[in-house]
């Protein structure tokens, strides 16, 4: 029993130890930092039963200003209302019970909030300037004043243009665009961390300055041509742009960007010629720049016509008006489908006793420096008079009129007009046909002779009629096939080309010949036709264009008629140059060949004839004289032309060997031979008392 009541009291012993150590006490409040004129609770709360008291500074609390309340046995709490600033201090929470006394102590701060005052928020100032930045900040405790910019403190350190002076104001120096913004003035309760921020906005103010890149532009006048010209305006506030402009510019064609600093003009015309002023203005003051616009136009021609038709042996004009700055030069040009060539330099083109040869494309053309402008005039006179055509019986009693190109009077072929009779009509029958080189006349009588004869139609007027021609008609069928061109076969040599042709079929009838028509793709070319013999083995084509796409048609002929065209295109390519012999060379040889002849022929003739250039320098050199004997006779009426000399008939032509009287000059015989013989024949010369006669 007595062992049990002492475990029994070291237990509860230990039990309060136990209590003792782990027995806590804890004041629970909001911030500490108070501002004037609020109220704020400290709450006390122990973890045991107990009696509460508050005190501050170890002084007992102003119950008159604030209330003690306790709220059960282990929780007190203290309302401070509307504070002080002599309310700051610390408060303790003191608890007593069985175990003890227990003490808490939570310390109290009062301020009064920061005041700007009447701080300004905005500031305006003049790039350039060193300028000042107040800050005035009131408030309990003593307030501090800090200055950011971009949420950066500004340290006042020497660098940069910003500092901060003694009374906390921030100054700049030189202010410039680059300084403007927003600055944030902080003022902050020396040692605690309530603060308050002020944002001050400062603009710096700068007059306008206008800049336009260039002086003057210029410009080419058309509808596809916009001219921008841009106005660099740069000031504060942001300077109102306004423009000036030429007084014949059109407006309606001028667009403005949303800050009046670019102007566009589209489709540029002559009058948009001038001064262009753009001007910028502020409240600071104003500039300007002069842009001036230079326009040229390219010329304009009117023609008082587009086309006239003239009948042939009259007279035709049209008149050309060309505008245009700088003010064009105008002249008429006959246009072919070769070459060009000027008529006349004059506005007025006359055209007299017009030819069909006349008609056609006269282009008047008109250039200043801004370029050249054409605007083309049509002719148009009656076609042509076929010439050069050939007729020949078709199959099922018809004809064929294989023709040359016409000339056109000026304006395309639009049909030709054939007409047909018997020797014995005095009405001729007619049918009009389009253009083809191969006219066609059906519905005959076969095996009847007619006459027949067509004419070339054009937009406005019919031609003459071709001379008449007999053609006996024939009633057979059998036209031979297309000709065969072997692809795979075909050469190009330089601008030469040739293909092999054969024919498969033809009917039952020789073919008589191709006819092979050829012309380049380039706008405008005519047709090339040609015909070879029907026996031929390949088609050759020459002197061909370099570099030229080409199209080809084949027809073979028989007495039937004609066969369908075959039609093939290739190209003759670009040359690889090579070193030409040039006119001088060819010239040289010629003449080279030239004096080989000249010098072969007079040496034949020196030595069979005694005639020539070398036999008469032999003469003139050498000084050599043939002499002959008195006795030397022609017979006059010798048929053969021989002559005899002393009796002894020698040929005409011939060279006898000749002495003088004496046989001998200077003891030796003298020989004419071809380089000593006189330029001349020998001549009997009037008798005389010499003893021998000279050549």
């Amino acid at each position: 029993m007595t062992a049990s009541m002492m475990m029994l009291r070291v237990c509860g012993l230990l039990l309060i130890c136990s209590s003792l150590i782990d027995a806590k006490l804890d004041i629970i409040s909001g911030d500490p930092d108070i501002q004037v004129g609020q109220e704020t609770l400290l709450l006390c709360k122990a973890d045991s039963e107990g009696d509460f008291s508050w005190l501050k500074d170890d002084e007992e609390i102003d119950e008159d200003r604030h209330v003690v309340e306790k709220i059960d046995e282990s929780s007190s709490k203290l309302i401070l209302k509307n504070v002080e600033l002599t309310d700051a201090g610390n408060y303790t929470c003191v608890f007593e019970n069985d175990q003890g006394q227990r003490k808490i102590t939570y310390q109290i701060y009062v301020y009064q909030t920061p005041d700007f005052g009447d701080t300004s928020v905005y500031h305006e100032f003049l790039v350039n300037q060193t300028v000042e930045i107040p800050c005035e900040v009131s408030g309990q405790p003593a307030v501090e004043i800090l200055w950011f910019r971009n949420d950066s403190i500004i340290k006042d350190d020497g660098r940069g243009n910003l500092r901060i002076l003694s009374d906390k104001s921030l100054q700049i120096s030189g202010i410039q665009q680059e300084d403007s913004g927003t600055y944030t003035c902080v003022g902050r309760i020396k040692g605690r961390p309530t603060e308050r921020e002020l944002q001050i906005s400062v603009d710096v103010n700068e007059p306008p300055t206008v800049l336009i890149d260039q002086d003057t532009k210029r410009v080419l006048a058309g509808p596809d041509t916009t001219v921008s010209i841009t106005c660099r305006v740069k000031g504060v506030p942001r300077p109102n742009i306004s423009w000036t402009l030429p007084s014949t510019s059109d407006e309606s064609r001028h667009k403005y960007s949303s800050d009046m600093s670019e102007l566009t003009i589209s489709a540029v015309t002559r009058r948009d010629f001038g001064k262009y002023v753009c001007k910028a203005t502020n409240k600071i003051g104003e500039d300007s720049d002069t842009f001036t616009l230079d326009v040229s136009e390219r010329p304009t021609v009117v023609l008082d016509q587009p086309k006239l038709a003239v009948i042939p042996g009259e007279t035709g004009s049209v008149i050309c008006n060309a505008t245009g700055h700088p003010t064009p030069t105008v002249q008429w040009v006959r246009k072919s489908t070769k070459e060009k060539m000027m008529i006349v330099e004059d506005s007025k083109l006359i055209l007299k006793n017009v030819m069909p040869s006349d008609g056609g494309l006269y282009s008047c053309i008109a250039n200043n420096t801004a370029g050249t402008t054409t605007e083309d005039f049509q002719l148009i006179t009656w076609p042509g008079t076929p010439a050069k055509f050939s007729v020949a019986s078709g199959p099922s009693s018809s004809v064929l009129i294989r023709r040359a190109p016409v000339q056109d009077g000026g304006s395309s072929i639009t049909q030709f007009i054939l007409q047909w009779k018997k020797p014995s009509e005095d009405t001729w029958s007619q049918s009009a046909v389009k253009p083809s080189n191969l006219l066609e006349i059906t519905g005959l009588e076969p095996y009847t002779e007619y006459l027949i004869r067509f004419a070339a139609k054009n937009s406005h007027f019919q031609g003459n009629f071709s001379t008449e021609h007999k053609i006996f008609t024939k009633s057979h069928h059998g036209e031979p096939d297309s000709p065969i061109m072997s692809l795979s076969e075909k050469k190009l040599e330089k601008n030469s080309f040739s293909i092999p042709i054969k024919q498969l079929k033809n009917e039952g009838s020789p073919i008589l010949h191709y006819i092979v028509r050829y012309k380049g793709n380039k706008e405008n070319e005519e047709w090339i036709e040609k015909e070879i013999p029907g026996n031929s083995s390949e088609i050759q084509l020459n002197n061909l264009q370099y570099d030229a796409d080409y199209q080809m048609e084949v027809n073979a002929v028989n007495q039937n008629g004609s066969s369908s065209t075959a039609k093939m295109n290739f190209t003759v390519p670009q040359p690889v140059s090579q070193p030409a012999l040039g006119k001088g060379g060819v010239v040289g040889i010629v003449m080279f060949i030239f004096l080989v002849l000249m010098v072969s022929v007079d040496a034949f003739c020196c030595c069979t004839k005694h005639c020539g250039l070398l036999n008469f320098l032999a003469h003139k050199i050498f000084g050599y004289k043939i002499s002959v004997s008195k006795g030397l006779d022609e017979e006059a009426n010798n048929s053969t032309g021989d002559v005899k000399l002393g009796g002894l008939t020698l040929p005409r032509g011939s060279i006898p060997k000749l002495q003088s009287p004496s046989g001998a000059v200077n003891g030796a015989h003298s020989e004419v031979t071809c380089d000593k013989a006189p330029l001349t024949k020998f001549k009997k010369k009037p008798e005389s008392g010499d003893a021998a006669a000279e050549a």
